[in-house]
């Protein structure tokens, strides 16, 4: 049928949809980028930083991460149930989880973590149970803020609790600006606030700090 003087044709901007389709598939490649390093970063606030008196701090030496699913919650790109498992320098095996990590629309290397939690075997079969409620990550301003409350539990009784904690990337040191209490076999401790820094093993209590050591028993 031949088009009839005046009449206009549908037209159809295939590049225009092709472009669209390769900038989305862009966006999911870099944020699964970001959450590959973000979701180590959160790993070791959550336990080096709240239990350095207690253990020391392991770096991730390799590690796979999978994720259930890729989709948007409130129009935001979201990673649901990303989970990241591997073994530290030492050659021993931890997992770490998050319910959704989500990106932020306007900056694609700022996310929201919903529930990280982490297991890590320690040395001599022992282990490490850590979880953190909220998280927002920036990986261009190399930040990390933990709220909603940090809970620690390890196989030889120890505990810990803070509210929230602050991880620079960069320098790869924490502070925590709230309370932060322990207590396990050997006593019991509680701070106002704490500063640890990674390459020195260095922990720092501050403020009202009190500490109650248990004997052992003859």
């Amino acid at each position: 049928m031949t088009p009839r003087a005046g009449d206009t044709a549908p037209r159809h901007d295939w590049s225009a949809r092709a472009r669209s389709t390769a900038m989305e598939a862009l966006r999911y490649t870099q944020f699964v980028g970001v959450m590959k390093r973000a979701l180590p970063a959160a790993a070791f606030a959550v336990i080096a930083a709240v239990l350095a008196f207690f253990f020391v701090a392991r770096q991730p030496s390799k590690f796979s991460m999978t994720y259930e699913k890729l989709g948007s919650i409130e129009n935001d790109l979201a990673m649901i149930k990303p989970r990241l498992t591997g073994t530290d320098a030492n050659g021993n095996p931890f997992v770490i989880t998050a319910d959704a990590a989500i990106q932020d629309a306007k900056n694609p290397k700022r996310a929201r973590l919903r529930k990280v939690e982490a297991d890590l075997t320690t040395d001599k079969n022992g282990w490490v149970n850590a979880n953190a409620a909220d998280g927002v990550v920036d990986m261009k301003a190399g930040s990390l803020e933990l709220s909603g409350g940090i809970d620690v539990f390890s196989d030889s009784g120890y505990t810990l609790h803070s509210q929230a904690a602050s991880l620079d990337l960069n320098k790869w040191t924490v502070h925590g600006h709230s309370e932060v209490t322990g207590q396990g076999p050997m006593g019991t401790m509680r701070a106002d606030r704490f500063h640890y820094e990674r390459d020195s093993h260095q922990l720092t209590l501050d403020g009202h700090v009190k500490m109650t050591l248990i004997g052992k028993r003859k």
